[in-house]
């Protein structure tokens, strides 16, 4: 329909309502937007339900006929290849749910009350003993903390304990999920380390404040090649305890790599008891802040923003029925006249039913739907009908 419609009462058919109704608008132009948004998110969050983020597969070489040298008939190129072309079963992608946090600073929170709770714990063992009383005791437990608790969230938990709970690919050896695994067993043994390194050294300066408080020193003989102990030469241990330095509360760290579990102080073992219960829940925790395999949470994410904004959007579309209606009175009565007038009732559902026709096909990206079932999995629809009937009963 044109601009130059008569304003006459009457005088608009379905087809001039319809027309009136399509016309692009603001609310419209951002319902098509947001789609385009939750589709680009939609099959990035799928291309790793189906591929696993792992796009690069090594491609079988063709038998060639001895006479020809050409390929045999018959004969596929790379089957692997073929799974993965889009609506086919591949097996090699990520199928469980995105385990993420709904609030990722909930997870930082948890984090820093941890430091702050073995701080305050650790600052009563520092702080009798230390020179600088309780404010130096607080600022030595707070170092210790954090080091203990962001060495077993980020690299035991994040990196090591989520990447190695990925399934190994026995097919392909080098793919990039094989990789992530490995270097997840690599954080690990690190990390515990580290830990292990952090918690033995606090407890062993915490073991010398006491020693010294008494007047005490530990026995000159004592072994510095029985295991378990750090890499380190014995020789070069038994010539950092034998000094001076051996005697001071600077040794603390070498006491830890050449004779750990030398400890005879309560204070001591309870600080390194201590260390290792809030490092386990912390690496704990850093193990649930994101999916095991790496961009699947970020996909998981991006795919909940989108469904979220296109439906913000539709909303807002559904809130312009008034300006739709205005617009369809103005061009039925006038602009002088239109004030006084309203719409039918058959002509106001038709602007409903024609603005649900335009939204349509936008609805069906905010749920997952049978065709998608279907291609991320490879099931029969049948068989997704089974599951809805059992789900319905």
């Amino acid at each position: 329909m044109s601009d130059q419609t008569p304003n006459m009462a009457g005088t608009l058919t379905r087809e001039d309502i319809v027309d009136l109704t399509k016309r692009p608008s603001d609310a419209y132009n951002q319902v098509i937007l947001q789609a385009d948004y939750t589709t680009r998110a939609a099959l990035s969050f799928y291309r790793f339900r189906q591929l696993g983020g792992d796009y690069h597969l090594p491609a079988k070489r063709l038998k060639k006929q001895p006479e020809t040298g050409a390929p045999e008939p018959n004969t596929e190129q790379n089957p692997r290849h073929a799974k993965l072309k889009l609506g086919q079963n591949t097996g090699r992608g990520v199928h469980y749910i995105s385990s993420h946090p709904k609030v990722p600073m909930l997870q930082m929170s948890i984090i820093a009350l941890m430091i702050i709770f073995e701080s305050a714990a650790n600052a009563y063992f520092f702080a009798k003993e230390s020179e600088f009383g309780l404010a130096g005791g607080i600022f030595q437990a707070a170092a210790v903390s954090l080091a203990n608790v962001a060495t077993a969230f980020f690299i035991v938990g994040y990196w090591g304990m989520r990447h190695i709970s990925m399934p190994f690919d026995i097919d392909n050896i080098f793919s990039r999920r094989n990789l992530y695994v490995v270097m997840g067993l690599v954080a690990i043994i690190v990390g515990l380390s580290l830990v292990f390194l952090v918690n033995l050294s606090a407890a062993h300066y915490r073991n010398i404040l006491d020693m010294q408080a008494l007047g005490q020193e530990l026995p000159a003989d004592l072994p510095t090649k029985v295991l378990p102990h750090f890499i380190v030469d014995p020789a070069v241990c038994e010539k950092i305890l034998s000094s001076p330095l051996g005697e001071t509360i600077g040794s603390a760290a070498t006491n830890a790599m050449c004779r750990p579990f030398a400890l005879h102080s309560l204070d001591a073992m309870v600080l390194f008891a201590l260390g290792l219960a809030i490092a386990a829940f912390a690496a704990f925790e850093g193990r649930r802040l994101d999916s095991p395999f790496p961009g699947f949470s970020d996909a998981a994410r991006g795919l909940e923003r989108a469904r979220s904004d296109l439906q913000d959007a539709l909303y807002d579309f559904e809130d312009s029925y008034e300006d739709i209606k205005e617009l369809v009175l103005e061009v039925k009565y006038g602009p002088e006249e239109m004030e006084d007038e309203d719409l039918n009732a058959q002509e106001k559902m038709i602007i409903h039913r024609t603005m649900q026709e335009m939204v349509a096909p936008y609805q069906k990206l905010l749920r997952t739907t049978d065709d998608g079932l279907s291609d991320e999995f490879g099931l029969e629809h049948a068989i997704i009908d089974q599951f809805r009937v059992k789900a319905d009963d």
